[in-house]
């Protein structure tokens, strides 16, 4: 049924529009259902309304005998009788106000009842879209600009939004316009059929402008989109255009932006308001030319043109909202087709929702065995090549070496964020391959350098990773991470709110609190990826301290370019190039006279044993 009503709209629509209204009906179909049945009741409410107007015409003494407005008194005279109301002046009008106060109800509850299905449908668009690109793979995720996401899911779908509504007010209008044209009908076939010519004729002339709404609908797509962009990059590099004085400069680039986003909303509306005009004197001269034969062709009675009038003047504007409501849905289509591109790319590229075999546990160690991996489209060397590598269960090991070298490749690849293209990742021995992925993911705690924490209570950040953790759960975590006594002093200790990104704590705070969020999940491994780069010396002994206790508890790499924080570690490998050139303790390595981790303690200023 909805497949049938979506092919009868869409056939004189285009393909893009046709899609949209497709995917409403497939996701609000019952609400959607629910909204036609109120506009039709409002219809008959209209519909009974009109025919009450020639009882009230007759009562105030016009002739309503003759033609066709005899029969429609006629009509209404025997539903007055089947009530056993006498049609006198009082009766009529109490009947008229009831019917108008009905009218008006149904009214109210169809714009609000649109109102919430707009609301709903775009709910269902967001949830469907954001579930699309956290449900992608890494590669596709970290190739995509996060404020193209932003902004599909914010400014894009309410664009949508505005255009579900105004496609709901045009089924409205179509079907009160269909009451008008079956009373004009009745009261003069010649003179509707020249309505409806004239009609056509207008809105043909006027397709031009509707085919304009679509193109400046992908304007403001591109526009808004780059006034997002733009917004979010000089916003995020504010400390860095005051240091360089840019603030100038930077308001001179954000205001061209600016300034082509309101010509676009200018341009749309101008598009809009030439449509209206000509629309309004198109229906003033197809208003005259009825009248005019009306009178002098076939000399209409007063009373019938009174009603045709009537009529007339009040369908001609649900023709100009009808025209007016499919204009800007056509100017919403660019927006739809947007948001619609980034869920089916995300959706193409999603990870496997369930485990393809059993979870995999950590007992003896993690093995990665002839591993080789390249970006999609990047030219050079891959970002490691043939790597074996061995990371022992329970142990503490280093991965090390010049930015570039594929340190951060290697935690990707033993998150399974990404998979080799040639050799394996095994875990046990078992592979661990795409199937796997999120079940192995829930044993990993994981603390980059750029830490996030939500504008939260720290309890709602620390339960973020964990939701079903208790009280002494959390002390545990925070005691572990050498967190407890910080969070203590905070204003109302746990449940203190973080700011943005956690702005109220300093970056050693913020990184004890992640490194005890990442505890809470009780991990198999804990990987720690640069995550003291960016500190000074005392946060970064803090930092080391808690992870040197953690020693023996569970399995942990580190990865960094600061070789003093690694001291502790069992096992410390080299990376140059995406290669293995070293493998061995701290000691021994350093110690090699000639040796690339040698060298990097050297160019670190790092005291050499021995």
């Amino acid at each position: 049924m909805r497949k049938a009503i979506a092919r009868a709209i869409g056939a004189w629509i285009d393909g893009a529009f046709r899609a949209y209204v497709e995917t409403l009906l497939r996701i609000m179909s019952w609400r959607v259902a629910l909204a036609l049945a109120l506009t039709i009741f409002r219809s008959l409410a209209q519909g009974a309304q009109l025919l009450l107007l020639v009882p009230l015409m007759q009562v105030v003494g016009l002739d309503v005998g003759q033609g066709s407005v005899g029969a429609i008194s006629g009509f209404v005279s025997s539903f007055f009788a089947a009530v056993g109301v006498q049609p006198t002046l009082p009766a009529v009008l109490v009947v008229f106000v009831l019917f108008t106060a009905l009218l008006a109800l149904m009214t109210r509850w169809q714009t609000t009842y649109n109102f919430k299905v707009q609301n709903e449908f775009v709910a269902a668009l967001r949830r469907r879209l954001y579930r699309a690109i956290a449900g992608a793979d890494w590669l596709t995720f970290s190739r995509s600009r996060p404020s193209d996401f932003t902004h599909a899911l914010t400014t894009e779908l309410d664009r949508v939004g505005a255009a579900t509504y105004m496609l709901l007010q045009l089924v409205t209008s179509g079907a009160l316009a269909i009451v008008y044209v079956l009373f004009a009908l009745r009261l003069s076939v010649e003179m509707t059929a020249l309505a409806f010519a004239a009609g056509i004729i207008l809105l043909l002339l006027l397709r031009r402008k509707s085919q304009a709404a679509r193109s400046t609908g992908e304007d403001v797509s591109l526009s808004t989109n780059g006034l997002y962009n733009a917004a979010i990059e000089h916003l995020g590099a504010m400390k860095t255009t005051k240091s360089y004085g840019a603030e100038e400069r930077n308001a001179d680039l954000f205001s061209r932006l600016t300034g082509r986003v309101a010509q676009t909303l200018t341009d749309v509306t101008r598009n809009y308001a030439e449509t209206a005009f000509w629309f309004t004197v198109g229906s003033a001269l197809i208003l005259s030319a009825i009248l005019y034969v009306a009178v002098s062709v076939l000399s209409l009675p007063a009373t019938g043109l009174l009603l045709l009038l009537f009529v007339f003047n009040r369908m001609i504007p649900l023709f100009s909202n009808i025209q007016q409501s499919y204009q800007e849905c056509l100017n919403a289509l660019p927006a739809f087709a947007g948001v619609e591109e980034i869920r089916a790319r995300c959706e193409a590229a999603a990870e496997p929702g369930h485990a393809s075999g059993k979870g995999l546990e950590l007992r003896d160690a993690i093995r990665f065995e002839g591993v080789t991996f390249s970006y999609p489209g990047e030219a050079g060397a891959p970002a490691v090549r043939e790597l074996d590598l061995t990371i022992p269960a329970g142990m503490t090991t280093a991965v090390v070496g010049p930015s570039g070298a594929g340190k951060s490749t290697v935690a990707d690849l033993l998150i399974a964020l990404i998979f080799p293209g040639e050799g394996r990742v095994l875990v046990d021995g078992a592979p661990l391959d795409a199937g796997r992925a999120r079940a192995w993911r829930s044993r990993i705690g994981y603390v980059a350098q750029d830490t996030f924490l939500f504008n939260d209570t720290v309890r709602a950040n620390l339960l973020w990773a964990c939701p079903e953790a208790g009280e002494e759960e959390i002390r545990e975590a925070l005691r572990l991470a050498a967190a407890e006594e910080f969070v203590a002093g905070l204003p109302r200790g746990l449940e203190t709110v973080l700011g943005d990104r956690g702005v109220r704590l300093s970056g050693g705070e913020r990184q004890r609190l992640a490194l005890a969020r990442a505890l809470l999940r009780r991990p198999d491994v804990l990987i720690l990826d640069e995550a003291t780069s960016a500190l000074d010396s005392e946060n970064e002994r803090r930092i080391q301290s808690a992870i040197e206790a953690l020693h023996g508890r569970m399995t942990i790499l580190i990865i960094t370019h600061r070789l003093s924080t690694i001291r502790g570690a069992d096992a410390v490998h080299v990376l140059e190039r995406g290669r293995l050139v070293e493998s061995g303790t701290w000691e021994a390595l350093a110690g090699a006279e000639g040796g690339r981790f040698n060298s990097l303690c050297r160019a670190q200023g790092i005291l050499i044993p021995g």
